[in-house]
């Protein structure tokens, strides 16, 4: 009785040293190299299939490894338990490139315009505009048969009538 007692301790150190725990931000990054590995939200046991299927080259963060599976987040922050032997350590990410900075403004020394498209404060542009050829000139010369005397024409238009009363 005494052997069969201290193997169940025994045992149950063992599982609780087995298993690792990672918060979020610190978590190692894993990549699935199975093609539609699957993916249980509440554990391999759940009552129907799988939640999910992971591609080859997907890459989780692992928060906690377990024995047989691993409870790991997704990039789209989705969580589940994923087979052990469907995961390996994860390459590293390479470097991302340094974001261009604008060394015109930073030389100016004077105040810093925003890069935004949004920007609709003052546009100047200082380049001149190229010559253009001056537009024809109008022919007004209508003749003056065509002009009526001063005399003839009508003093007043009279208003039409109300459509409405008030």
């Amino acid at each position: 009785m005494r052997i069969s007692l201290l193997g169940m301790v025994a045992c149950f150190f063992a599982i609780g040293c087995a298993t690792q725990t990672y918060a979020p931000e610190v978590a190692p990054e894993y990549s699935v190299i199975r093609d539609y590995a699957p993916m249980y939200r509440l554990g391999p046991m759940q009552g129907r299939g799988p939640s999910a299927s992971l591609r080859v080259g997907d890459r989780v963060k692992l928060l906690r490894r377990e024995m047989g599976y691993s409870y790991v987040m997704m990039e789209d922050e989705r969580s589940g338990y994923v087979a052990n032997e469907d995961l390996v350590p994860a390459p590293p990410r390479p470097p991302k490139p340094p974001e261009p900075r604008d060394t015109a403004s930073e030389s100016s020394g004077g105040r810093q315009r925003p890069s935004s498209p949004r920007y609709h404060g003052e546009q100047v542009n200082d380049t001149p505009l190229p010559e253009t050829a001056p537009p024809p000139e109008l022919n007004l010369d209508i003749g003056a048969e065509n002009i009526a005397p001063a005399d003839s024409l009508p003093t007043g238009t009279p208003a039409p009538p109300p459509k409405f009363r008030y």
